[in-house]
């Protein structure tokens, strides 16, 4: 009997310690004033930043770190979650402020390109550039032949550039 009592005192004491406890889902949270006449946008999705504090303000703290961390103003689908008696708060929601500079640009540029064998092309190869010829076509892949050793690679059409012939 002793044992059993042990054994879930100490897992209820586990269960309880370390893990947050969700309060609430809020449709949208700010520490400053919103001005009606900025248009908003959504700058990052389901960011999360932890807080705490002795002063009783952590969830004021962990809202200002989202948005100062994504220039932002304020937050959307916010979910809050406490621990240690409301001194360690989470937040993790949408960030919304206002659009600073033009990240929705469109680019279009169209050009007939044909690949065959023996065509010089380049890659990238654990984030280095990387020239080689290529030896072999298949609908949707090319074969590359690369470096001293003359190894092979299997890449998608669009993984390669071609480059001069000279």
């Amino acid at each position: 009997m002793n044992k059993v009592f042990f054994f879930a005192i100490v897992s209820l004491m586990l269960v309880s310690c370390g893990n947050y406890i969700r309060i609430g889902d809020l449709t949208a949270i700010s520490n400053r004033n919103l001005d009606d006449s900025q248009n908003y946008v959504l700058l990052k999705r389901d960011v999360e930043a932890i807080a705490k504090s002795k002063n009783d303000d952590a969830l004021e703290q962990a809202v200002d770190n989202l948005t100062k961390e994504y220039e932002g103003e304020f937050l959307r689908n916010a979910k809050i979650y406490v621990k240690d008696n409301g001194k360690k708060v989470k937040v993790i929601g949408d960030v919304w402020g206002v659009q600073l500079t033009n990240v929705n640009v469109s680019t279009n540029a169209s050009a007939k390109i044909e690949l065959k064998i023996g065509d010089n092309v380049i890659f990238r190869r654990r984030g280095k550039l990387i020239e080689g010829k290529i030896v072999g076509l298949n609908p949707t892949s090319v074969i590359v032949e690369y470096g001293r050793k003359n190894k092979k690679v299997e890449l998608k059409y669009d993984e390669v550039t071609k480059t001069k012939t000279e």
